[in-house]
């Protein structure tokens, strides 16, 4: 007789034998318990999951001479026709290759004939999204109402793929990923009926393999087994699978918890020379850490799989890094596999990475760095925008008092009084050297240059305070004429500012208790500023009573102040 593959041989003929699906089998074996059986099933799940497997074994529940049983016998005629795949009542149709319309032509009218030899005639229809929306159109009325003797069980990997219209008509089961430890114990119940010695590491080395695939892990221990002779071991599998190994992998943690950049080099050249795939080795120095990490955050869990480390290893190896500085490290081997997909020379881009890794204390003190900085920027800021809150607060609380005053007996209406900030924004270190100085001298010379003589005027109540290493701060007056600053010319000086420094600096406006005194308004800046005419009557020109009552009026309707030099 003719060798049979493993995944063959050790295919599940009954809902027990079923490993890793117990939902689906315990659901489907309670319909045929109490006859509730539908007329069409959707099986959806990752590859190698049992989906064709449980469709069959549902096939032989149906149609067993003992049946409908949720033990099927497996030596009556109709089970035996079943399982060879002979049987004139079992249809298996593989959508991939027959997705058209005129097959499923065919099935409507095969559908009609009553079963040979069963009870039911059971169509398995697999990766039936790869049928074309034509041939789904045609399925759809036979799948709504199908004679009482036909049963549709369809299987999918992408149930995405499949129309919500046929999705509705059928009873839906989602199959899940096999877990680690019962693809190991499927595996060890192979092994031990084959009479072949095999180490538990390797064994749950191929069930990781897998990725959830009992047809995958049965397939790679079929491999293993023809390289092995009989004896099953960790080396056999690494060598088979390509792996980088145990040991390999030990030692390159080490020597990045070191910051040895000439180990770690040594390490990429010595897996080169043994012909390892770059990718491969990056995603199990991957998995590698991804079990650092959990351990750091939450220590052992029981059901996690730390990559065949022992426990030892793993508190030794965690100890070397800091949590932020392994996900770095994960993201940085993320972003070096991806680049070694593209890049003509995929041994830069792996020594570049361990490289970074190496210097991995110096990348996140800068992070640190940069964020303290940033952090510090978004607190002046949120201090900015509280006040401003404060402000609105306040003129909330004392509408109340002008809305009286409106309705007093006497008819006339009390001026509103001026509002002042309730907060005062926080101080910013800055100091004013020479060229800081001399820069917004240019910046203002730049304005004069352009005409801009609004701007100049409103610069005339402000006073450049100096500079820091990420900002340049303006000291502004309170009330409307820092507000109309703030609101109409600030990006507008700060984009000027840099580009006559050259720098990348954020403009501070600091609100002055005092006005600023005249000595420290440029004299050149004083005399080209045009004095104003009955044309160009400007908001400096208010009264303090107006300018409060504007004040009000910007809070209530908004600052949406359009200067006529805007105005096309």
């Amino acid at each position: 007789m003719a060798y049979m593959a493993l995944y063959r041989k050790w295919r599940p003929d009954d809902f027990s034998n079923l490993v890793g699906q117990e939902h689906v089998s315990r659901t489907l074996a309670n319909a045929i318990k109490s006859g509730r059986i539908g007329h069409a099933y959707l099986f959806s799940g990752p590859r190698g999951t049992g989906k064709t497997s449980t469709a069959k074994i549902l096939a032989k529940a149906l149609n067993c001479e003992k049946g409908p049983t949720i033990e099927p016998c497996n030596k009556c005629a109709a089970c035996q026709r079943i399982n060879s795949g002979n049987s004139m009542d079992v249809f298996e149709i593989d959508a991939a290759s027959n997705r058209g319309i005129d097959e499923i032509r065919d099935l409507r009218e095969t559908v009609k004939f009553a079963p040979v030899n069963g009870r039911y005639k059971i169509y398995i229809i697999d990766e039936v999204h790869m049928l074309t929306t034509e041939a789904f159109n045609a399925l759809l009325k036979t799948l709504e109402e199908p004679p009482e003797h036909v049963v549709f069980i369809m299987a999918t990997t992408e149930a995405h793929k499949v129309p919500a219209t046929i999705q509705s008509r059928c009873q839906r089961y989602d199959f899940k990923r096999i877990t680690v430890d019962d693809i190991y114990g499927r595996l060890k119940k192979v092994v031990d009926d084959m009479n072949i010695q095999a180490s538990d590491e390797a064994l749950r080395m191929i069930a990781i393999k897998a990725d959830g695939g009992m047809r995958d892990a049965l397939s790679l221990l079929d491999q293993c087994i023809a390289l092995s002779e009989q004896n099953l071991t960790m080396e056999r599998v690494q060598q088979l699978l390509g792996l980088v190994g145990r040991e390999w992998l030990d030692n390159l943690v080490d020597v990045l918890q070191k910051r040895d950049a000439a180990g770690a080099l040594n390490l990429v050249g010595e897996i080169i020379r043994d012909g390892k795939d770059l990718q491969q080795v990056l995603g199990e120095l991957g998995m590698h850490f991804r079990g650092l990490m959990i351990f750091k955050a939450a220590g052992l869990i029981d059901g996690i799989d730390y990559y065949s480390q022992k426990d030892d290893f793993i508190k030794k190896q965690a100890s070397g890094f800091t949590q932020e500085q392994i996900i770095w490290i994960i993201k940085r081997l993320h972003e070096a596999s991806s680049e070694v997909k593209w890049s003509p020379q995929p041994r830069i881009a792996v020594e570049a990475a361990l490289l970074e890794i190496c210097q991995c204390d110096s990348r996140m003190s800068s992070v640190t760095s940069n964020t303290q900085v940033n952090a510090a920027v978004d607190d002046g800021r949120i201090a900015q925008l509280e006040a401003k809150l404060a402000h609105v607060m306040g003129m909330l609380r004392n509408n109340n008092n002008v809305n009286a005053a409106a309705s007093t007996p006497t008819g006339k209406i009390r001026t509103a009084t001026p509002i002042k900030n309730i907060t005062k924004q926080p101080v910013v270190r800055a100091d004013i050297t020479e060229d800081g100085a001399r820069i917004w001298q240019k910046t203002v010379d730049a304005f004069k240059a352009a005409g801009k003589d609004q701007v100049l005027a409103c610069l005339k109540n402000c006073s450049f305070m100096g500079i820091n290493e990420t900002q340049f701060v303006l000291g502004i007056p309170a009330g409307v004429i820092g507000g109309l600053f703030e609101r109409l010319y600030k990006a507008k000086v700060e984009e000027v500012f840099n580009s006559v420094s050259g720098m990348n600096l954020q403009l501070i406006c600091q609100e002055m208790t005092e006005p600023p005194k005249p000595k420290e308004i440029p004299e050149d800046i004083q005399e080209n500023i045009p004095p104003p005419n009955d044309d160009d009557f400007g908001i400096e020109d208010l009264d303090e009573v107006e300018k409060a009552r504007l004040d009000v009026a910007i809070d209530v309707f908004g600052d949406g102040l359009i200067h006529p030099e805007d105005i096309k």
